[in-house]
């Protein structure tokens, strides 16, 4: 294997929100930026963590709360649930 070399001011390993936020403040200061990362860019909280987490318990409150707009003179004619359709929009 070839001698390689490398010439960077950071090597940042991971590229979830504080590995990517940590890259960018460098890099916006000049610095030169590497990032490793297994995955995918996001990390853990973005991809299957708080996010998803935080759109299923989104979705789970309208039924609550179309009901609840019945006071408030809203008329809501016909309501369903769809799980594949709400998976997908977590999974998008």
């Amino acid at each position: 294997m070839a001698d390689q070399q490398f010439d960077y001011d950071l090597f940042v390993i991971g590229a979830g929100s504080g590995g990517v936020r940590a890259s960018r403040i460098a890099s916006s200061h000049g610095a030169r930026v590497a990032i490793a990362e297994e995955y995918r860019v996001g990390g853990t909280c973005v991809i299957r963590g708080c996010v998803p987490k935080k759109l299923l318990v989104y979705g789970s409150h309208f039924a609550e709360e179309l009901q609840d707009a019945a006071n408030y003179g809203w008329t809501v004619e016909k309501m369903s649930f769809d799980w594949p359709t709400l998976r997908d929009a977590v999974l998008k």
